[in-house]
């Protein structure tokens, strides 16, 4: 009896932790430019890989709120509070974009001068060209509850807008960095794989019980 509620208290906990609000996806890509802005900053250059893991809940009054973090280059971006929105019509790509962050975004290592970040935004794009047409919401490149439709992405990136001051000097210069995403994936729920290690649990405990020491 005790392993028989041993596992379904496991089992609750692993249906709560599934039930999550939101899902994640790992962006992977390379900074493609400019290369003005990447000689500024002493960690990142053209052709260097990210990775940004972004967490996108359900839509709620037409936003969906968004957290992410990552690395690009050499440099840790701490967790990024913000609102995503999706959009799609007027003969554009489908279009998935974040806003400015609530968070306070850390700043890069300079080269020879300091960098004072302004925002960091993420734009994934889907079908090249949705017109007026409604589409079915399963067909979308992002759906309601904040599921990715995959299949649907085309290409997309980031968007890192900061300031760059020279050392010794009194005035900064307005920088742009971007870069690419070439693949995404979805990050397996804990839940998941919480689940697969119960199927064993309960197999140990079937097997006690039936050949009891």
């Amino acid at each position: 009896m005790k392993h028989v509620m041993l596992f379904g208290l496991l089992l609750a906990f692993a249906c709560g932790v599934n039930a999550r609000p939101y899902y994640s996806y790992d962006l992977y890509g390379t900074v493609t430019g400019n290369a003005v802005a990447a000689n500024s900053l002493a960690d990142v250059n053209v052709g260097d890989e990210f990775l940004i893991r972004l967490n996108i809940g359900g839509k709620d009054s037409g936003e969906h709120k968004i957290s992410f973090q990552g690395v690009i280059g050499g440099w840790d971006i701490f967790e990024q509070q913000t609102n995503g929105y999706y959009h799609w019509g007027d003969w554009s790509p489908e279009r998935f974009y974040t806003t400015g962050s609530h968070s306070p975004l850390n700043a890069p290592d300079g080269n020879g001068s300091t960098v004072y970040p302004n925002d960091i935004y993420l734009t994934l794009l889907g079908m090249e060209q949705t017109g007026t047409v409604i589409i079915p919401e399963d067909d979308r490149l992002v759906r309601d509850t904040g599921e990715l439709n995959l299949n649907q992405f085309r290409s997309g990136g980031f968007h890192f807008w900061f300031f760059n001051q020279g050392d010794g000097s009194t005035t900064s210069t307005e920088e742009d960095l971007y870069g690419s995403i070439t693949r995404i994936m979805r990050v397996p729920e804990p839940g998941t794989l919480l689940l697969s290690a119960l199927g064993l649990v309960f197999l140990l405990i079937n097997r006690q019980l039936r050949y009891p020491r």
